[in-house]
């Protein structure tokens, strides 16, 4: 299992930003930087949306056991920097994607830490 890696989707929101604010692109760029040299690999994939500057931007990460606790710190710290933030990471598990989703305010690091151990632990 050590070897077994996913690709977890992060989809970090704010309640106070505009999504072409560029404080808030500041914030999810400082996200990026806290979760490189973490996580496997870090990656930024946009989809072209019809009338939308840019496009739809995805945060994707590529993640193993060992580097699970290192995640999750930056998830809690990234979180509390701005009580107006919301991340929700995803994970394809056997065909199925499984979310879970937390705030500066409910963030349990075990319960995030046990999807991410849980999701490795069955993606095929």
């Amino acid at each position: 299992m050590q070897d077994k890696q996913i690709e977890v989707i992060l989809n970090p929101t704010s309640d106070f930003f505009d999504e072409n604010d560029s404080r808030w692109a500041q914030q999810k760029n400082l996200l990026v930087s806290d979760l490189q040299g973490r996580a496997t690999k870090v990656e930024k994939r946009i989809e072209p949306v019809e009338g939308m500057k840019g496009g739809l931007e995805t945060l994707i990460i590529t993640l193993g056991p060992a580097v699970i606790t290192g995640i999750v710190d930056v998830v809690k710290a990234w979180l509390s920097r701005d009580k107006s933030t919301k991340i929700e990471l995803s994970a394809n598990i056997n065909g199925k994607m499984v979310s879970f989703t937390a705030d500066a305010n409910g963030l349990d690091k075990n319960m995030l830490k046990e999807f991410l151990q849980q999701a490795i632990e069955k993606a095929s």
